[in-house]
């Protein structure tokens, strides 16, 4: 017996600006955890100034480890997107879900609205959204067949 299997839906144009935006914003934050977790004083105190070079001294090992799954798999989440893998959704699930551990365990035990100042907060909590908004998108692309 043959079994029939309905064609993909092509890809639309906004898979791709969504794909690109994402993966752009993403690899800005690899920059900034390249160079935070690399010591980089002069950056760190550059962007944030002296409270941010003490917020980020001793960083804990359990926070980075956070920090890392979030920028890894946010950069993976948009190249799944892009190969139409129905696994891109989960994958910004997991960005999303890191993101916000971060910025709840780290507003509530290590003052960073107060180090890292506003900007750089509302900043933060805007990748999460954006983030959970890419989520969202990827579970609709596969709904509409556009993932597989």
């Amino acid at each position: 017996m043959t079994t029939v299997t309905q064609p993909r839906t092509r890809r639309p144009w906004h898979l791709w600006l969504v794909a690109i935006a994402m993966f752009a914003l993403y690899l800005i934050g690899a920059s900034d955890y390249i160079l935070v977790l690399a010591g980089d004083t002069d950056y760190i105190a550059g962007n944030f100034g002296q409270p941010g070079v003490d917020y980020f001294e001793g960083y804990p090992v359990v926070l980075r480890a956070i920090w890392t799954v979030n920028i890894v798999v946010g950069l993976l989440a948009p190249l799944l997107l892009v190969a139409r893998s129905r696994w891109s959704a989960q994958a910004a699930v997991v960005a999303t879900i890191a993101q916000v551990i971060l910025l709840v365990v780290t507003f509530a035990t290590r003052g960073r609205w107060e180090a890292l100042g506003v900007q750089a907060s509302l900043t933060d909590i805007g990748v999460g959204v954006v983030t959970a908004a890419l989520a969202g998108y990827c579970y609709w692309m596969h709904r509409r067949g556009v993932l597989s």
